[in-house]
């Protein structure tokens, strides 16, 4: 990984996915606890059934947690409980807009591993300050000439 320092930020916003829709957040939750009480039931295994409370709470783990992303200089980071992501500004070739995230891509063509090797910025209701970063440090690949 590269080393990013914090030290020249130009901003820095948090996000936390359950908040934006409450109703969503419930229904996962009952839904886990619906499918616990299955195994239970089925199973009658206290073992098994906390360790499916277990794997299902861990899925859905980064929906609920708050994710801090902060762009420097050199380039940006999300931070979650117990994950760091960085990638610098040089990683990416072109950018993407959607109603509340911008992705950065990696390669300069539409790839199948575009997926895989892309970077999600989730935005608050600072998406104009965003992509305005965005723009100045990610130039597009000239279009080529048909």
């Amino acid at each position: 990984m590269h080393d990013i320092p914090l030290s020249d930020t130009l901003l820095t916003w948090k996000v936390q996915l359950a908040r934006r829709n409450l109703a969503r957040s419930l229904s996962v939750a009952v839904l886990i606890l619906i499918c616990v009480y299955f195994v239970f039931f089925t199973t009658r295994d206290a073992l098994l059934t906390l360790i499916a409370f277990l794997i299902l709470t861990i899925m859905v783990l980064p929906y609920y947690l708050p994710m801090t992303y902060t762009m420097t200089d050199s380039g940006v980071v999300r931070k979650m409980l117990f994950s760091t992501h960085k990638r610098s500004w040089d990683e990416f070739h072109r950018y993407k807009t959607d109603k509340n995230s911008i992705m950065l891509y990696t390669m300069t063509q539409p790839s199948r591993l575009d997926n895989y090797r892309s970077f999600l910025l989730i935005c608050n209701k600072n998406k104009e300050e965003v992509l305005k970063i965005v723009q100045q440090k990610i130039q597009p690949p000239p279009e080529a000439s048909s």
